[in-house]
């Protein structure tokens, strides 16, 4: 039994040995690539930084190693810190044309025979480096995908960033995207893009509503010129949704081509209309509705009390209004929202 057990322990112990003696040789392995990676970089940083800073100069492609592992490695290590350390445009997109000269025929190669890994971290390397001439293969890559996992999500980031016009459909096909992602998707996209998708909506009717929620919404944060007619025509859309997302787009805009087109919406029979009725009041600097914002300032839902009392601030006199609620409205609920915008922003004048 004793025998039996000093077996047992021996053989534990030479398991451990042997492991740790792997973990040794495979860590002594990866450091000896890092320095070899390391060295490359080392040697043909200096001339690629001159392309990239005076790309008019004479230079020579420097000696690479045959090693393509260590070669891609080195590159992408050396584009990754580029990226970091050079901002204009120009500059980037000769790190774009670096990226095309050496890593592409790479990606293309892994896209069509490698691994789930090595696709995925390829799919990220030909987003962050903008390679367009991939485009089409992504895109097709992405079509053969049956599963909605990372890869497939990467595959539509990817190719949406290199403007592959047939993204345009995924997203009218896809009514299961959510809003963030159908947003993430057309930040990622340029104006002519946005434009496909706007004359669309426009056409058929047929956008998936996050879609349209994500588009409403991006243009607003941006405050995209060209897209805001299409904007505040939603504002009186047949959808609620829809048209609380135009006007919360609106407050970002701060403008409004018709003032007039607000007046329905202070007497909504939903209260969230009501609210941003108040919002884009003082967003957009309208004194003529001052009176019915004062009159919000009774309403049944404290969300509309406080964005009433909130935006008659946006006023020159608008705290001097606050303290003659506070101090001679009839109405409970007007004086105790009057009195908790003054304590809250301290009663001064803006």
């Amino acid at each position: 039994m004793v025998q039996t057990f000093l077996w047992v322990v021996v053989g534990l112990l030479a398991v451990q040995l042997v492991l740790l003696a792997v973990l040794i040789v495979g860590k002594q392995k990866a450091l000896k690539r890092q320095r070899k990676i390391a060295w490359v970089k080392g040697q043909v940083m200096p001339i690629y930084r001159q392309f990239i800073e005076a790309p008019e100069q004479k230079w020579m492609e420097p000696q690479l190693p045959s090693n393509k592992s260590i070669r891609q490695a080195a590159i992408e290590e050396m584009l990754i810190d580029f990226q970091e350390t050079y901002k204009d445009q120009k500059e980037r997109n000769r790190i774009t044309d670096l990226a095309e000269r050496h890593l592409a025929p790479r990606y293309q190669s892994i896209l069509k025979n490698g691994g789930w890994a090595e696709r995925i971290n390829a799919l990220y390397f030909i987003e962050d480096f903008r390679i367009a001439s991939l485009k089409e293969e992504v895109f097709s890559h992405f079509k053969s995908l049956a599963k909605q996992d990372d890869e497939y999500w990467q595959c539509l980031r990817a190719a949406a960033i290199l403007q592959e016009p047939k993204v345009v459909d995924v997203l009218f096909e896809e009514s299961n995207l959510s809003v963030g992602f159908a947003k993430e998707l057309l930040m990622r996209m340029d104006e002519e893009l946005h434009q496909r998708i706007m004359a669309r909506m426009f056409m058929k009717d047929d956008a998936p509503e996050n879609l349209l929620y994500a588009f409403i919404m991006l243009n607003g944060e941006r405050k995209s010129e060209r897209f805001f007619p299409f904007v505040e025509k939603l504002m009186t859309d047949e959808r609620k949704e829809v048209r609380i997302k135009a006007m919360k787009s609106l407050t970002h805009y701060g403008r409004l081509s018709d003032p007039q087109k607000l007046s329905a919406f202070f007497i909504s029979l939903f209260w969230e209309e009501r609210m941003y009725a108040a919002k884009l009041a003082g967003a957009c600097k309208l004194t003529d509705f001052k009176e019915q914002l004062i009159q919000l300032f009774t309403d049944p839902v404290w969300w509309v009390r406080f964005a009433a009392a909130d935006n008659l601030q946006e006023f020159e006199d608008g705290n001097a209004l606050l303290h003659e609620i506070a101090s001679t409205s009839e109405d409970a609920y007007a004086r105790d929202v009057a009195r908790h915008m003054l304590t809250k922003k301290g009663g001064g004048n803006r």
